[in-house]
C-alpha cells in the first residue's frame, strides 16, 4: 500500500515544526517569597510565596510547596503546597498561585511553647516551585515532533529567628507571659 504525501502538507509541516517548535517552549517562571518572621514573640510565623508562570500553549500547570523549621528539638514543622492548572481555547496562559492559599499566612511553630524563656532560635523557609507547560505532537506520517512540554523548577532558603521573651527577673525581661 502506498500514502501519497501532498508537498503542501509537507511543507505546512515543516513551517510548524520550525515555528511552534521554538516559540512553543516558551514556559517561564518567577518566584516572590513573601517576608517571612516571628508575629510578635509567641508560635506565630507569617511566611508563603507566590509563583507567576506564564507560556503562549493553551495548557499550564504551576506550583510548589514549603518547609518551615527551627533548629531545636523541641519544635516540628510548618508545611504546604499548593498546585494549580490553567487552560485556554487558543493558547496563551499565565497563573499566579500563592503558596499557601491565602497571603500572608500566619502559621504556628509546633512546640514553640515548650521553648525556655529568653531563647532565640534559628529557622528556614525551604521553599520550591514548578511550572509546566502541556506537550503536543505536531508532524505527518512518518515525521512528527513534540511542542511544548518546558517545565522549569526553582527553589532556595529563606532564614529567620524566633525569639521567646524572658522573665520579668531576667535579663531578657519582657511583661509578656
Amino acid at each position: 500500500m502506498k500514502t501519497r504525501i501532498s508537498m503542501r502538507a509537507v511543507a505546512w509541516t515543516g513551517f510548524a515544526m520550525i515555528f511552534l517548535g521554538t516559540a512553543a517552549q516558551a514556559v517561564t517562571m518567577k518566584v516572590q517569597p513573601s517576608s517571612i518572621y516571628q508575629y510578635g514573640s509567641g508560635s506565630g510565623v507569617y511566611l508563603g510565596h507566590t509563583v507567576a508562570a506564564s507560556t503562549n500553549i493553551n495548557r499550564l500547570t504551576a506550583g510548589g510547596s514549603f518547609r518551615a523549621s527551627c533548629m531545636s528539638l523541641l519544635t516540628g514543622d510548618i508545611t504546604g503546597e499548593r498546585t494549580l492548572p490553567g487552560a485556554s481555547l487558543l493558547g496563551g496562559v499565565q497563573l499566579y498561585v500563592t503558596i499557601p492559599e491565602q497571603l500572608p499566612a500566619l502559621r504556628n511553630m509546633p512546640g514553640f511553647e515548650s521553648v525556655s524563656r529568653g531563647q532565640r532560635i534559628e529557622c528556614s523557609y525551604r521553599w520550591t516551585a514548578f511550572a509546566r507547560e502541556g506537550t503536543y505532537t505536531i508532524g505527518t506520517p512518518g515525521t512528527s515532533m513534540p511542542v511544548g512540554g518546558g517545565e522549569i523548577y526553582d527553589s532556595g532558603t529563606i532564614s529567620f529567628s524566633m525569639r521567646k521573651p524572658g522573665t520579668s527577673t531576667g535579663g531578657d525581661d519582657a511583661c509578656i507571659p
